[in-house]
């Protein structure tokens, strides 16, 4: 797949999970971007500051242009509010976030509200990958319902629904654990290529040196034809 869009140098890392938070560090506006395809740069995930049990995912490097570059010619973006995996029952909030004051992603402290990274497509749109991320758990909330996808066999149906009602129906096609450095970001954020959806969230081995979950849960689902 191709690399995401560049805004002028401009990038985004969403870094990595401590504290009960997702988190991450960040550069930039938080215009909504219209964008085109080019190389970006390897992603170097960077801590995150906080401490606690609690760990979220790393995201890499997201860039994102300047939202009057072609805004005229932007398709409305169709806003997701819920997303469900019945058979898991995972019924969890979506918020569009985009990046807080200290340039981190924005992310709910309760892990029953999940994250759309705003910046990128979202489940309606014609193409690329729909990123929605949540705490795998929290020291004031417990465990969230995100810590149940590593138990997503391919074909397990996942149900997002806009705020306008509409409802998009999507099959998992891969459930990967990876060691948060070996992650290729690019593509999990890839906006070209085939529609699909990015459900992230912390897993593997917890560092308690450290207040890191050492990998990322991954899932990929596509649009159930």
């Amino acid at each position: 797949m191709s690399g995401i869009a560049l805004a002028a140098a401009t990038l985004l890392l969403l870094a990595g999970c401590a504290g009960g938070a997702d988190a991450g560090q960040a550069a930039g506006s938080n215009s909504t971007p219209t964008v085109t395809a080019t190389e970006t740069p390897t992603p170097t995930p960077t801590p995150a500051s906080g401490t606690g049990a609690a760990a979220a995912p790393v995201i890499p490097d997201v860039p994102r242009t300047d939202a009057s570059i072609g805004a005229a010619a932007a398709a409305p973006t169709v806003v997701p509010v819920r997303v469900e995996v019945p058979d898991l029952g995972v019924d969890v909030s979506v918020a569009p976030e985009g990046t807080d004051a200290d340039g981190a992603l924005a992310l709910p402290s309760d892990p029953g509200i999940a994250s759309w990274y705003r910046f990128g497509p979202s489940p309606w749109s014609a193409a690329g990958s729909t990123v929605i991320a949540s705490h795998v758990d929290s020291l004031e909330y417990g465990i969230g319902q995100f810590a149940r996808l590593t138990d997503a066999a391919p074909g397990t149906v996942v149900l997002v629904t806009a705020e306008d009602g509409r409802v998009e129906r999507f099959v998992v096609q891969t459930v990967d654990v990876e060691a948060k450095n070996g992650i290729d970001w690019a593509t999990v954020f890839d906006r070209t290529g085939p529609p699909r959806l990015s459900l992230i969230t912390c897993g593997g081995e917890f560092d308690y040196s450290t207040g890191h979950y050492l990998s990322n849960v991954i899932v990929t689902a596509v649009p159930d034809a």
